[in-house]
């Protein structure tokens, strides 16, 4: 009786050992950065970030205190962001379908996990600010602005006329202009304020 107790005791510690020891062990991939919490606050980290802190910094094997310390783990590509489609009305009231959508990444990992903690909530954020600004700059500009890239010349036979309607509009800016215009208003507030 007392051999079979002190046998399943045994078998108890090691599956607790073995429990804590899995749960202290975590990889860091290289395509990932790592902050490590202790209740909530950074304690360990960027791992494998951009900046080097005089500890080890890179892509390995680590371990952690075991249900106290928690891993964080963020993108270093790029991430995609696909906006809703959205009717929109441009400068000559004309109503519009955009689908806005954008590529970004992680440039201050530990700003962005004070503001935002994950790539979920970021991608909320970036709803609302790049939607948002994609409808201010082509509620500000005429249709022809929004469509067009570049300057055409029409070909016409010279027996031909064409009346006002059937002309090419010219403009200023085109839709290359208008992208890098919502690039250029939203961009300082989301590295900023997000990381």
């Amino acid at each position: 009786m007392l051999k079979q107790l002190s046998s399943i005791i045994l078998g108890i510690v090691i599956f607790i050992l073995i429990i804590i020891t899995f749960s202290s062990v975590y990889i860091v991939d290289e395509t990932k950065q790592v902050f490590i919490t202790q209740f909530g606050k950074i304690v360990r980290g960027p791992i494998n970030g951009p900046e080097k802190t005089g500890e080890k910094n890179e892509a390995g094997l680590y371990f952690r205190i075991p249900f106290i310390e928690k891993v964080h783990k963020f993108e270093k590509r790029y991430l995609e962001w696909d906006g809703d489609p959205n009717q929109v009305t441009t400068k000559d009231k004309l109503f519009i379908f955009i689908d806005t959508y954008a590529r970004w990444r992680i440039v201050d990992a530990k700003l962005f996990f004070e503001k935002v903690q994950d790539e979920t909530g970021a991608q909320g954020r970036l709803d609302d600010i790049l939607d948002g600004e994609a409808r201010i700059v082509v509620a500000a500009n005429n249709l022809v602005e929004v469509i067009r890239s570049r300057q055409r010349e029409v070909v016409v036979q010279e027996t031909e006329l064409l009346d006002d309607e059937s002309q090419l509009k010219p403009f200023e800016d085109g839709r290359s202009a208008l992208a890098q215009k919502v690039l250029d208003n939203a961009g300082p507030n989301l590295k900023s304020e997000f990381g």
